[in-house]
């Protein structure tokens, strides 16, 4: 028991050692991460308002004050993405929660910016400076049902289907959205379900749970 303490402990202090406040984590020929400050709020909240679906909530200030909390806190690791070149900010990655686990990833990228390979080179580096830095390999991440780019960039990452998991629908709100919402299933649903070993319906209300082993 004590062991395991020490284990769990030794594995935040070095999670801990990750770059914050603005200092670079890493970059390629293409793209730079660097930790999240002050300075970046407008652009935090502009990627985060562009791709929630929940744009109703971002009139409301407090709920921008939890948002960029959230980004800022002292247990997460987030990367402002920019383009090498120009200094452009496209978006940012991280890690949602340091005293998880399974660190879990994140990744948001502003619309004009994707399917340039971008997302893919981000969460690579970050994979890539997470591990050297820890020593862990392992990744867990959350991906929508609808969100096809974002199941493809998994895949291209190597992960693998590893459950579902709920997110804003619980326990008997997901059995009524499911049976009021037959009619979404489609053929990609179909797949989805047989990549995850389930019955289609059982897809619907969920997120869908991936598992990357690192290099």
């Amino acid at each position: 028991m004590v062991g395991e303490k020490m284990d769990k402990e030794e594995k935040y202090s070095n999670r801990m050692r990750l770059p914050k406040d603005g200092a670079i984590l890493a970059e390629n020929d293409n793209i730079v991460l660097k930790a999240v400050s002050e300075d970046q709020k407008y652009h935090m909240l502009s990627v985060s308002y562009e791709c929630s679906f929940l744009k109703h909530e971002f009139e409301n200030e407090t709920y921008r004050k939890y948002l960029w909390e959230e980004f800022i806190r002292g247990n997460a690791a987030n990367y402002c993405i920019y383009i090498k070149d120009t200094n452009e900010f496209i978006g940012y990655c991280g890690i949602k929660n340091l005293t998880r686990e399974i660190p879990e990833l994140a990744i948001e990228l502003l619309s004009k910016y994707r399917k340039y390979g971008y997302g893919f080179q981000a969460l690579s580096l970050l994979m890539d400076q997470f591990s050297e830095i820890t020593g862990e390999h392992v990744f867990r991440s959350r991906v929508e049902v609808d969100n096809y780019a974002s199941q493809a960039l998994h895949r291209k990452l190597g992960a693998v289907p590893n459950g579902m998991s709920e997110f804003l629908l619980h326990g008997e709100e997901i059995i009524k959205y499911q049976k009021e919402n037959q009619h979404l299933i489609d053929d990609n649903i179909r797949k989805l379900a047989a990549d995850f070993d389930v019955e289609p319906i059982e897809i619907l209300g969920h997120v869908l749970e991936y598992k990357i082993e690192w290099k």
